[in-house]
């Protein structure tokens, strides 16, 4: 907490609701540890420090950008995406990162490259607007580059990015099978890539609160552990705690590193090295130690709204999920998804209210009659798609296309709710005063569950 709104402070941007945040949680830390004070203090104070210096570090070095014209080399950080008429990508130069809207013959070439490989160009160098540094600081990105050129060469990517890239084609050809707007729904699933997705869809996704769905979090982590946790099994302690990293590693670059997989991730690696050591931690401090590592390694992801929710979410199940769970009438796998559900949203309300305003309540019960679906669609779909890829230009084509359907229907059934969710949302007045019964509900099943306990 310290060290976050120490990064945030810098920049000078709310430091009276940061300072008295900081004082709220020292506080609140000081009456749990009371016995050791003058330690907890310290420690605080020293994390306040650090805090203040790692990102002064990092934000010094964001501003600090040579500009002007330019000729020669450039590796590619992201996809080619299309924005309207031009293909938006960005490009690292020099060291530093600079966001491309091409047109014409540069926005055919630049579409036609994959992340890590390394181009030749020519444009020039410009500043970014205020609107887009402030929009773009989390993802190190110094200026504008406007292009004149794109040379035909390109020379290769690391063996790492190549075979992310592999196996990014090979879930995208088990699933060509699908409609073009279902298979781009298939690989935001499965791997975050909603690069092709329709802009109908991404509203859809949006006002239906169900967006995080096609952001990679920790439950495709979490099923890719799944999935290899035979294998994983089978390894030696110490060979276990390798193999398990390597794959944590390898998966975040798949996914593009976003900030949610890279929380996440370490989030995983944290609870998987202290397994391995024999001391399991509660996922509580298991998320505080990631927020200090990811932070501390990367200050600017404080100012990363995917990470806020993607923190907060996990927050929100920690905290909430159990007591609700417990008080929530019905069978105990529906009380649990409810519960889980309703954790999650409330732990991300803060960051969404902030950035987005207030999230539609409909998305409640999205998220209970689309979160189950789109948990079969990522676990299974992962290994099944990349079986039909194999197979894709094989005279077994055909047994690809008869494994995927279920995910077909899957990955369909998720959209209709979606669909579903934004004619059903409401706005003002009305989303508030259903967000008030959703709310008192809550708290009459609190209190009703602690007179029965008392």
């Amino acid at each position: 907490m310290s060290t976050v709104c120490a990064t945030r402070a810098v920049e000078k941007t709310l430091i009276a609701v940061l300072i008295s945040g900081v004082a709220i949680c020292l506080i609140f830390m000081t009456m749990v540890i009371s016995r050791s004070k003058s330690i907890l203090f310290a420690i605080v104070a020293v994390f306040v420090a650090l805090g203040f210096l790692n990102s002064s570090r990092a934000i010094g070095e964001l501003r600090r950008v040579e500009l002007g014209q330019y000729s020669g080399v450039a590796r590619v950080i992201t996809d080619p995406q299309r924005v309207g008429a031009a293909t938006q990508i960005v490009l690292d130069i020099s060291g530093d990162r600079f966001i491309v809207y091409a047109y014409g013959r540069p926005s055919w070439r630049l579409s036609n490259t994959n992340v890590g490989e390394t181009i030749f160009v020519s444009g020039w160098r410009n500043k970014l607007s205020p609107v887009q540094a402030q929009r773009l600081v989390s993802k190190h990105i110094k200026g504008n580059f406007e292009i004149e050129s794109v040379g035909e060469r390109r020379y290769i990517a690391s063996p790492i990015y190549r075979s992310a890239q592999r196996v990014r084609r090979l879930i995208s050809s088990g699933a060509k099978s699908f409609p073009f707007d279902e298979r781009s729904l298939f690989t935001g699933l499965v791997i975050g890539d909603d690069s092709k997705q329709p802009q109908q869809m991404i509203s859809s996704f949006r006002k239906s609160g169900l967006a995080h769905l096609v952001a990679v979090s920790g439950q495709n982590v979490a099923f890719v552990l799944t999935a290899l946790s035979p294998l994983l099994r089978r390894l030696r302690r110490t060979v276990r705690l390798i193999v398990t990293l390597g794959v944590l590693i390898w998966f975040v670059v798949i996914t593009r590193v976003e900030p949610s997989v890279i929380r996440a991730a370490v989030m995983a690696g944290v609870a998987t090295l202290s397994i391995s050591l024999g001391r399991p931690t509660r996922t509580l401090r298991i998320l505080a130690m990631t927020v200090i590592v990811t932070i501390f390694l990367d200050p600017l992801l404080a100012w990363s709204v995917g990470y806020y929710m993607s923190v907060g979410a996990t927050t929100g199940l920690c905290l909430l999920s159990g007591p609700l769970a417990r008080v929530v009438p019905g069978p105990r796998w529906l009380a649990s998804l409810i519960a889980a559900t309703i954790s999650a949203q409330v732990g991300v309300a803060p960051a969404v209210i902030f950035v987005f305003g207030v999230p539609a309540a409909i998305g409640i019960l999205a998220n209970i009659l689309a979160v189950p679906i789109a948990s079969l669609v990522m676990l299974a779909g992962l290994p099944l798609s990349l079986f039909a890829g194999a197979i894709s230009d094989t005279a077994f084509a055909m047994l690809g296309t008869i494994v995927m359907w279920p995910v077909l229907i899957g990955v369909r059934w998720v959209w209709w709710v979606a669909a579903l969710g934004e004619n059903l949302s409401a706005t003002g007045s009305v989303n508030f005063g259903m967000w008030v019964a959703v709310l008192a509900f809550i708290l009459l099943l609190l209190r009703r569950d602690a007179r029965v306990e008392g």
